[in-house]
């Protein structure tokens, strides 16, 4: 999910949030399973996939799928259980030059975060 603050038309800040579909295949996959848990903070970067089929009663349905390309975990150590941040990329399935395991990781500083 992306969660964003904005005002409403009484001028109140409000959250919006939009809910994403991501998949991811191989290593990354893995990864996600062995160290993501529900509410941890992730960077994902890549493909946007739109694709349709007919439910059983006939209508057209739509889903927008983000295949990831990059993912790297954001936050502090405590926040995950292999914590810290790593980054793995696809293709080929092997995890980026400057990636490091996720146990030797260590939390980043406000300054290193990509926003």
């Amino acid at each position: 999910a992306t969660t964003e603050g904005r005002k409403n038309k009484d001028g109140e800040w409000e959250d919006a949030t939009e809910w994403h579909r991501i998949v991811m295949f191989g290593k990354q996959a893995e990864t996600c399973k062995d160290y993501l848990k529900k509410g941890s903070k992730v960077y994902i970067e890549g493909r946007i996939r739109t694709r349709s089929w007919d439910d059983k009663d006939g209508n057209k349905r739509y889903t927008t799928e983000i295949y990831g390309d990059v993912l790297q975990m954001l936050g502090k150590r405590d926040d995950q259980p292999g914590g810290g941040q790593s980054e793995y990329q696809n293709g080929n399935n092997t995890k980026n030059q400057s990636a490091v395991e996720p146990d030797t990781v260590q939390s980043p500083e406000e300054d290193d975060l990509p926003f």
